[in-house]
This record gives C-alpha cells, structure tokens and sequence, in this order.
C-alpha cells in the first residue's frame, strides 16, 4: 500500500494504491453481490439508471437529502472503516456508505458531493477495474488513473472545488497508458454532517 498525492494537479486529492488485497477484494465485492442492489426501477433511488446500495443512512437523490437512519455498517466492511480511521484518511468515522455498479458502458455525469449534507472529506475505493475519473474546475480538466483496488481521497479544492466524474468510454487513455473498461464496483464512505440543507 503506498499513497501519491496530487495536490500540484488536483489541490487535496490523493490515491492509496492496493488499499485493499485481492482477497479483501474479492470477500467485499462477494458480499455487495449477496445484498440487494437498489435503482434501475427499485426502490429506494429507483430513478437511479446504475445499481447502488446504501449502509448507515439513506439518501436520496432525487430529494436531495437524507430520509433515513439505517444503523451500524455490516460486519464485511468493518475492517476497511478501521483501516480508514487507523491511517487518518477521514477526521471523523464515516457514516454513509454507497456502493455503486458500474458496468462497461456506464459513467457518472459531473459533480461535486453535496457540501452542506457531506463532510470535508470523500473517500472512494474503487474493485474489479481500472478506471478514469475527471477532475474539472471552470477551464481547467484533469485525468486521474484510478487502478483497480485503489482508494481515492478528496480533500480541500478536489472536495469542494472540482467536480468529478468517469466517462461511459469502453476505453480510455491517460499518461499513454490504454484502459480497457469492465464491470467496477466502488464503495464510498463519507460523513453525513446533516439530514438537509
């Protein structure tokens, strides 16, 4: 496990590169598939055009806000807010986890994660493939190569400043390096700081 930070590119972004082992890899993503995913016409989030699944608290994004408390997060993911807490990625316990499916073919539209709901910092794992992320801000538009079992870590400007988003290419480039898309799973964790604005 080794960090790079990218703040001379990006101000407050960092990638931990093999965050988690490929057997941490393989028992997490094991266990999102034995859950109930949500969206693609099932509640809650139906409107949602990728699979997701949400612990700790519920949020919706078509309100824009939090509905729910769910409670603690389930035992498989346990060791990972632990390793988030030991190496200070996070100030404080995250308690909202989103995970998301992305298969070939499917990105995310650019944005930045509601600043008066969620906390200072954002933290995203990324499973089962390579990918880009987008970092823009006014002209400004940056690629990230975020590999497979990584974890990025958006702080400061990368927080609140950039948006961020991943393409619906089937392949894309960075640094001359070719990525071939596939299924990705990513967890999120993030600090819910307030039900609404």
């Amino acid at each position: 496990m080794n960090i790079k930070d990218y703040s001379e590119k990006v101000p407050g972004l960092y990638v931990v590169y093999d965050a988690v082992s490929v057997q941490e890899e393989k028992d997490l993503v094991e266990f999102a598939d034995s859950q109930t995913w949500s969206g693609l016409g099932i509640s809650p989030n139906p409107e949602l055009k990728r699979r997701t699944q949400q612990y700790g608290h519920l949020f919706s994004y078509r309100y824009r806000k939090v509905l729910e408390e769910y409670g603690p997060f389930p035992d498989p993911v346990h060791f990972m807010v632990n390793r988030i807490m030991e190496n200070n990625w996070m100030p404080n316990h995250p308690n909202h986890l989103l995970i998301n499916e992305y298969n070939a073919g499917q990105g995310i539209m650019p944005h930045i994660d509601a600043p008066a709901l969620f906390g200072p910092v954002i933290i995203s794992l990324s499973l089962l493939s390579d990918c880009i992320m987008r970092f823009t801000c006014e002209d400004q538009s940056i690629d990230i190569l975020l590999p497979r079992r990584s974890l990025a870590i958006l702080t400061l400007d990368a927080r609140y400043k950039y948006k961020h988003s991943i393409s619906k290419d089937l392949e894309e480039t960075v640094d001359g390096i070719l990525i071939h898309r596939d299924r990705r799973v990513s967890f999120t964790f993030r600090e819910i700081i307030a039900w609404e604005v």
